[in-house]
């Protein structure tokens, strides 16, 4: 099996990720250009940010073509993400990172304001200020603490206006309803993550598109409370969260509403992860089989990682095991994707 791949299936953007790993960056311009569609310029906006976050070789584009949109876009990609890094490496309590950490927003905050003058019509660089939202943990910024939906009393104020902003230029982007669940996460108060990420879930859900990939953010909620009883020592009781009622009628939602109708080469491999595992653990062997069939050998860390039968960088035992297991009551593919 390969190697976890950012890229998953799409070809062209793998070689774009290898081209930025050696330091080029005309690659990912002629990548950009081809690219087709809102939802698949933020995903590969997005893996491209991640690879690139590394290097210089944005900036290295941006000098050599200072009007470039795509350039600037991809800046705010990569400073969005330097911000991130950061912060999950907890720059803000050691004293002499924080004011590194300071000069990183600013950067990527006016990175994102030129990225949207640009281009008033793309979602990005409003997605990469939800993305910020995560990081503000004390609540600087009035955009990243605003009221929630009228009568939506049990999800909590948040960057509303962002998500509202980016909704408006690709309805139901994918990226920007995750990353708003995030940012609700990141400042839960006393509910806690869990319980935010459920109740977001739960009210994305309830007026998604009936064929759209969001129907899976019960999936993420459920892994929340997955990891949070594996930290607290109650694994034992893990197996029996994936066999309630409330999450098999999430597999059964997002298998039957998203899966049966996605692309996979175009899909997001997490998503297919996420799915495979919840189906896996929750009894639907027949399901996850079909789920396998579509990953092939894009396997992803995430969720595997989070399970309590191997150490984190062991994750592909747990996938191995759970795919195997699955294709011995099930060996042939019954429907789904050829």
């Amino acid at each position: 099996m390969e190697s976890a791949n950012p890229a998953g299936r799409d070809a062209d953007l793998y070689a774009a990720v290898h081209d930025i790993q050696a330091g080029y960056w005309m690659q990912m311009r002629q990548v950009l250009a081809r690219t087709g569609n809102w939802p698949q310029w933020t995903s590969r906006t997005q893996v491209l940010g991640v690879v690139a976050a590394q290097a210089n070789v944005v900036e290295l584009w941006l000098k050599e073509e200072p009007e470039s949109l795509a350039a600037r876009v991809m800046y705010a990609r990569v400073a969005t993400e330097r911000v991130l890094q950061a912060h999950r490496r907890d720059w803000a309590r050691d004293y002499r990172r924080a004011e590194d950490l300071e000069r990183l927003v600013a950067r990527a905050r006016e990175a994102c304001r030129k990225a949207g003058e640009g281009n008033p019509d793309d979602a990005v660089p409003w997605i990469c200020r939800l993305a910020l939202a995560e990081a503000d943990t004390t609540g600087r910024y009035p955009e990243h603490h605003v009221a929630p939906p009228p009568h939506e009393y049990l999800l909590p104020g948040g960057p509303w206006g962002l998500l509202g902003e980016a909704h408006r230029r690709d309805p139901f982007n994918r990226e920007a309803w995750h990353r708003m669940s995030q940012a609700l996460q990141a400042r839960p108060g006393p509910a806690g993550r869990q319980a935010v990420a459920t109740d977001f879930a739960r009210w994305t859900v309830s007026f998604a598109p009936p064929d759209s990939p969001l129907l899976l953010l019960p999936l993420y909620a459920r892994m929340q409370e997955h990891r949070e009883r594996r930290d607290s020592g109650a694994d034992r009781m893990l197996n029996l969260l994936w066999t309630r009622e409330d999450t098999t009628r999430a597999v059964t939602q997002a298998f039957e509403g998203w899966f049966r109708k996605c692309d996979p080469a175009t899909s997001s491999q997490l998503d297919l992860n996420y799915l495979a595992y919840a189906s896996a653990r929750g009894g639907f062997a027949q399901w996850a089989t079909e789920v396998f069939d579509a990953i092939g050998d894009f396997a992803t860390p995430a969720p595997w990682q989070y399970d309590a039968r191997h150490p984190k960088d062991q994750w592909r035992k747990a996938f191995e095991e759970d795919r195997d297991a699955c294709l011995r009551s099930h060996p042939r593919h019954t429907g789904g994707h050829a």
